[in-house]
């Protein structure tokens, strides 16, 4: 039989997202929703109560009353998946990245309530989690992460921008260093110094690179970059969306590393570039902002839980 699929907030650009993935899913019905009685509490109970899994695409004040209404149905309750970033710091929810490693996995097994992380987030906690897991980099280096995305990840209002015809081209942005996507970084990487983090939006609508540049003596052991393409290679050998590239894959034949490559996936591909002469490297992932970044991860947590193939629908 299969599973009824509620999504509060599909209008939006996630929500679009998760619709336009699950009407390929085999396994998932989604539940047509009544645009002028979404907002109702008794309607949106109703809604819960007849789901298997809630996709909650949201803003973060929204998803949390909407979790608290979800709350009172108890064992009637569905499967929550939180797009947001309300609860991707809280321990009782499952953070929705199992490639971060078996516990992360785990949890996602058979979970309730699951918080889908960002995009940019995903892009570095793919990034440090290899490398502080196994103490090679310590907990308190002063981090600093570039990034750079297309104009979706900021919803319908900077893709209404960006069809202006005097919009900026390439724009920094988050230069109070507090951006949303920082706590969960820190959490979940259990670094003892807030990251430098620096996003940046280019005149392209979906695709981002999360890089981080480090020094050799950063680390807690002599590395090479051989050293380190090598420990990536090993943790995300297992993984069905994580791809560790080589040295001159996924660069153009003029030496380019753009972000859009993988546009309408959920993979996601790392690559470190390295030079042993300077004591450098720096590592940076590539994703879809709105796929792995967004609705592809909501969707292959909700396979996790739900006991199903983990790339169903992807």
């Amino acid at each position: 039989m299969k599973k009824n699929i509620f999504i509060d907030g599909e209008t939006g650009t996630t929500g679009l997202q998760v619709h336009e993935k699950l009407i390929k899913h085999p396994n998932v019905k989604i539940m047509s929703v009544n645009e002028s009685k979404r907002k109702d509490i008794s309607y949106k109970k109703e809604m819960l109560a007849k789901s298997d899994v809630t996709f909650l695409c949201l803003p973060d004040e929204s998803s949390i009353e909407t979790a608290k209404i979800a709350d009172e149905l108890r064992d009637k309750s569905p499967i929550i998946i939180d797009a947001s970033t309300a609860h991707r710091t809280n321990p009782n929810w499952s953070y929705g990245l199992p490639e971060l490693g078996e516990n992360y996995r785990k949890s996602l097994e058979n979970s309730k309530r699951i918080a889908s992380p960002g995009c940019y987030s995903t892009g570095a906690n793919v990034i440090l989690k290899p490398l502080i897991s196994h103490g090679i980099l310590s907990q308190n280096i002063p981090i600093i992460i570039n990034a750079v995305s297309g104009y979706s990840g900021g919803g319908k209002s900077m893709i209404s921008y960006f069809k202006e015809t005097d919009h900026e081209p390439f724009f920094n942005y988050g230069l109070e260093l507090n951006h949303k996507h920082l706590p969960e970084i820190i959490y979940h990487n259990k670094l003892k110094l807030t990251p430098i983090f620096s996003p940046s939006v280019g005149d392209f609508i979906q695709g981002m690179i999360v890089s981080v540049p480090l020094h050799f003596s950063w680390f807690n052991y002599k590395v090479n970059t051989k050293k380190i393409q090598t420990l990536m290679e090993e943790f995300y050998s297992g993984a069905n969306f994580i791809k560790v590239l080589k040295k001159d894959d996924g660069i153009s034949d003029k030496g380019y590393f753009r972000p859009d490559n993988l546009v309408g996936t959920n993979f996601l591909d790392i690559s470190v570039f390295g030079n042993d002469d300077n004591d450098q490297l720096i590592i940076c992932s590539r994703l879809d902002n709105l796929g792995k970044g967004a609705s592809g991860a909501a969707i292959q947590s909700m396979n996790i839980a739900l006991g199903f193939d983990e790339t169903l629908g992807l």
